[in-house]
């Protein structure tokens, strides 16, 4: 398939709107507290992971 001018410039024209549409759908401000909060969670996680056979509960 072979793109015309008009399509390509259909494209630019659209593109900012579709690559909107297709993020999370929430204001940055929630998506930034979101974003901190899991690498606060990450961050606890590697500082304590997981027991592994010391704490298996017989």
């Amino acid at each position: 398939m072979t793109l015309t001018e008009s399509d390509i410039q259909y494209i630019k024209d659209h593109l900012g709107q579709w690559l909107a549409d297709q993020s999370l759908g929430q204001p940055p401000a929630v998506y930034e507290i979101e974003l901190r909060e899991r690498m606060v969670r990450v961050e606890e996680e590697l500082k304590h992971p997981p027991c592994q056979d010391k704490c298996r509960l017989v």
